[in-house]
């Protein structure tokens, strides 16, 4: 998927994690192993949101696809694959969230 990022948005640690699917303490652990490269952006690493420049590189890095509310609505809109990047998105959540529910069910 190709991410619009929003140049002015910070998101936070948490949600990061929750958008690649995995822990906190997963992804705190993936993010030690990029420390070299978060401390030549600058991050702190105690920051609980990160900056664009750091949402970028993780999402690329991560494989992290941002949902269309958090990408840059003007660079998004005027996209002309914008309804394909929405329509996939929402048939992976919704794939996401089937698996979930049958997997609570074992």
């Amino acid at each position: 998927m190709i991410n619009y990022y929003d140049k002015h948005r910070f998101i936070s640690k948490k949600e990061l994690a929750e958008l690649a699917g995995v822990s906190r303490r997963t992804f705190s652990r993936y993010l030690a192993t990029r420390r070299h490269i978060l401390d030549a952006m600058g991050i702190s690493p105690k920051a609980q949101k990160l900056p664009p420049q750091a949402v970028r590189y993780i999402c690329e890095d991560y494989c992290i696809d941002l949902p269309p509310s958090l990408q840059d609505q003007q660079a998004l809109n005027a996209s002309p694959i914008r309804d394909i990047i929405i329509e996939a998105w929402e048939s992976e959540q919704a794939y996401l969230m089937s698996h979930r529910s049958h997997g609570s069910h074992r």
